[in-house]
């Protein structure tokens, strides 16, 4: 095998380097221009953005207010808004006495027994003569319930009970 010696490449013209470097100054120039440029109208979107946002959060801030004060006067009309989670509640369960916390009923938030007995429609609700709570229901039916939302309020979030069958 014959030995080869590396060739030399030598371009045949030769810019003068300042040009190449001023071409390249120029060119980067521009480009940064750009960059300004761009991250200019993505602030100023942004900031359009975020004032739109915080105009609808206004709004359902507004409307969240509006609703609180609708509830209130339901709850002035209709119920007792000095309610308290620690009230003990005795209902006429079908014709069964049961003692049960407040808390222990409206833990549910947004369940029926959560509207009923959060105090907002206590006026509305039947009585019995002695003045209980009057629900027309099977009572053991009635106690499952009760006894199901008692494990729920002192069991994990990891391991709630079963509901009842």
């Amino acid at each position: 095998m014959a030995k080869t010696t590396p060739r030399k490449i030598t371009p045949k013209t030769a810019a003068p380097a300042t040009a190449v470097t001023s071409v390249t100054m120029d060119d980067l120039k521009k480009v940064n221009n750009n960059l300004k440029t761009t991250l200019d109208e993505h602030d100023r979107d942004r900031a359009t953005q975020i004032n739109q946002l915080e105009e609808k959060e206004k709004q359902l801030l507004d409307r969240l207010s509006k609703l609180d004060d609708e509830k209130l006067k339901a709850a002035s009309a209709n119920g007792n808004i000095d309610v308290s989670d620690d009230d003990f509640l005795e209902i006429n369960a079908g014709g069964k006495v049961i003692a049960v916390k407040r808390a222990t009923l409206v833990q549910l938030r947004g369940s029926r027994l959560e509207a009923m007995f959060s105090g907002r429609w206590d006026k509305k609700l039947v009585r019995d003569s002695n003045g209980r709570l009057f629900l027309d229901v099977n009572s053991d039916c009635f106690q499952a319930i009760v006894d199901y939302m008692n494990e729920l309020a002192i069991s994990s979030e990891d391991d709630p009970p079963m509901p009842p069958t």
